[in-house]
């Protein structure tokens, strides 16, 4: 029994040094170095994020550098504390007020990440790609590069936003599904190895970008945020510049997810692409010389100077004048359109029909389209008054009428290759939304401001 006492005394004389030990002990770890996101006194950023997005939204920002929120084994830069605000700003504004204005004061509140982590670099990956953002779980989203980030610059901006509305589709998508049958429209076109198909492969098999062929959940998100980032303008000019089989795929996805936004949420998905749209362009307001052309964005000027209103006097006598001389001819002369094609080619349509308006005929001819997007500066000159099939045509079969009207039209013709243009919205004069489907924009002439022609911009 001594033997066991005496254990009993050694084991007890132990637990007696261990506990003064711990009970007496001082912890000189830093934890705040450990972690910088234990917050004792917030900063004008801390307070700024818990106003914009903590308070309203239940939405935490973590830019404080934390190895725990990001990939192990990869170097990433921590943000610089000037860069979040900024980037902040851009979410609130393109991402969350678009989706309040289409989905309600509180559609944001109701389904969110509950958490943005901010990262000043990019993550570099092995495959040669490097990744932009990241969701988990539907309750965080990381943001990468946030250093470069230029909240002046459209690209910078629409960049960043696009990784949001990408990942926040994925969110959605947790909550709801999209239907099934979306993954068959592109059967047999998904590859992992994406990096290494080109971008033009992509198109021709009806995906909107190369990472959407991954997989039918990243083709659903790739095409409803960029749907969304693009806008009408410069997608339908996409889906205009591909393949007709292609053309096909795009349009039933984007059906897709016009359905999906309003039976899962009751959005109307062309109301929030427009406020995303507004949005940006407050960012950087839309210049139409640079979104003029077959995969670019609008592909059609329609006009019928005789009806639409404040056609510049000098256009609309040379109108008059054709429509009266055809008028001698027996015809009737209705509109013109222009139809902006591949290789700097754009074929002028005029529309007429027979005296009693019960024949429509059309006559084209080519032009050349010199545009300085730059500058807008632009000419026309005339290539052929009886087109080709070998361009890229919009039309399937072009239209050799011309040679039959191309007398009477003289002086409309003679304007078109006069002399310059410089292309612009004519919303000073008119007063309209630019930079939609159905804004109007005008070619003025470099001589004479007062002198122009304008039109419908569409596809």
């Amino acid at each position: 029994m001594k033997k066991i006492f005496n254990k009993g005394v050694v084991a007890l004389g132990m637990l007696t040094i261990l506990a003064s030990c711990k009970k007496e002990g001082t912890l000189n770890a830093n934890l705040d170095a450990i972690d910088q996101n234990i917050i004792t006194n917030k900063n004008a950023t801390d307070l700024w994020l818990d106003q914009n997005f903590l308070n309203p939204y239940n939405i935490e920002t973590k830019y404080r550098f934390d190895r725990f929120e990001l990939p192990s084994g990869k170097n990433i830069t921590p943000p610089l504390v000037g860069q979040v605000i900024p980037a902040m700003e851009m979410v609130r504004d393109v991402w969350i007020r678009p989706f309040e204005a289409a989905g309600g004061s509180d559609f944001i509140k109701r389904i969110s990440p509950k958490q943005f982590v901010l990262a000043g670099s990019a993550e570099y990956n092995s495959n040669g790609s490097i990744t932009l953002g990241t969701a988990e779980g539907g309750r965080k989203i990381v943001l990468y590069v946030i250093n470069s980030f230029d909240k002046t610059n459209l690209a910078s901006v629409k960049q960043m936003i696009q990784v949001i509305q990408h990942e926040y589709t994925h969110i959605l998508n947790q909550t709801v599904d999209f239907s099934p049958e979306y993954q068959t429209v592109s059967r047999g076109g998904y590859e992992a190895n994406w990096t290494q198909r080109p971008l033009s492969e992509a198109y021709s098999l009806g995906f909107i970008t190369q990472y959407a062929r991954v997989s039918p959940g990243e083709d659903f998100a790739e095409q409803s945020s960029n749907m969304l980032m693009m806008g009408g303008v410069q997608y339908n000019g996409i889906v205009a510049s591909v393949p007709a089989d292609a053309q096909i795929k795009l349009k039933k996805k984007e059906q897709f997810v016009v359905d999906y936004f309003k039976t899962a949420f009751n959005i109307d998905f062309y109301k929030l692409q427009k406020e995303v749209q507004l949005a940006l362009f407050k960012v950087s307001a839309p210049v139409l010389s640079r979104m003029i052309g077959l995969g670019v964005g609008y592909t059609t000027l329609t006009s019928n100077p005789s009806t639409d209103p404040s056609q510049s006097a000098e256009f609309l006598g040379l109108w008059n004048a054709a429509k009266t001389s055809m008028t001698a001819g027996g015809f009737v002369l209705k509109d013109f359109k222009m139809t902006f094609r591949a290789s700097n080619l754009m074929t002028l349509r005029y529309t007429f029909t027979n005296a009693a308006g019960t024949t429509t005929y059309s006559a084209d001819a080519d032009y050349t389209l010199a545009l300085n997007t730059t500058t807008g500066v632009t000419t026309f000159t005339l290539n052929a008054t009886q087109p080709t099939a070998t361009v890229p045509a919009v039309d399937p079969v072009p239209y050799s009428n011309m040679g039959v009207i191309n007398a009477r039209m003289a002086g409309v013709n003679s304007y078109f290759t006069s002399g310059s243009f410089r292309v612009n919205w004519i919303n000073q004069i008119i007063p309209g939304e630019i930079g939609f489907v159905g804004s109007l924009g005008a070619f003025y002439k470099t001589t004479n401001a007062n002198s122009y022609f304008y039109g419908t911009m569409g596809h």
